[in-house]
């Protein structure tokens, strides 16, 4: 219970911190990108809290609470002309992922395995079919953002570290 309160505590200081910046004007992030960021820090805290611990439940939701994070921080951040087009393989892929991470937790079952390759496969045969991602437009909005958030990727980075750091120190 007690890894739970300092997750939480946690999200709590870094959503602060990220509405304090947003409001001085150091950053400007909308609405949907503040609520991608929330989730990818709860799903990945949570992820990262959960593996290894059996708890196969908390894993799955964990990684799929962090996955739509980064939807979020996608959608908020490429030019995506129909985003409906992105939540059917989106959802296929991430349901996949956490069907990985399951696998990889230690659930070595074959069944798993195969499941999440099935889900993954999915989603990447939609997206080359029917998608409208070309490789330069993606190269040249990942550079964009990575100029843009890379003062976010470091603070991202020693909250991770500190975190991590805590986690280690009270085993």
């Amino acid at each position: 219970m007690e890894k739970h309160q300092s997750i939480i505590s946690y999200l709590l200081i870094f959503l602060i911190f990220l509405i304090l910046l947003k409001i001085t004007g150091i950053i400007n992030l909308h609405n949907v990108e503040l609520l991608g960021y929330v989730f990818i820090f709860f799903g990945l805290s949570y992820t990262f809290n959960s593996f290894g611990s059996n708890r196969k439940g908390v894993l799955f939701a964990s990684t799929i609470i962090f996955l739509v994070g980064l939807v979020l921080f996608i959608i908020s951040n490429f030019e995506i002309q129909h985003i409906s087009k992105l939540i059917i393989p989106s959802s296929l892929m991430i349901i996949g992922i956490g069907l990985l991470m399951i696998y990889i937790d230690g659930g070595q079952k074959t069944y798993l395995l195969l499941l999440s390759l099935l889900f993954i496969a999915a989603g990447i045969i939609i997206t080359i079919t029917h998608g409208e991602i070309s490789f330069p437009s993606f190269i040249s909005s990942f550079i964009r953002v990575v100029e843009k958030y890379w003062p976010l990727i470091l603070i991202f980075g020693g909250i991770f570290f500190l975190f991590r750091k805590a986690n280690i120190s009270k085993e």
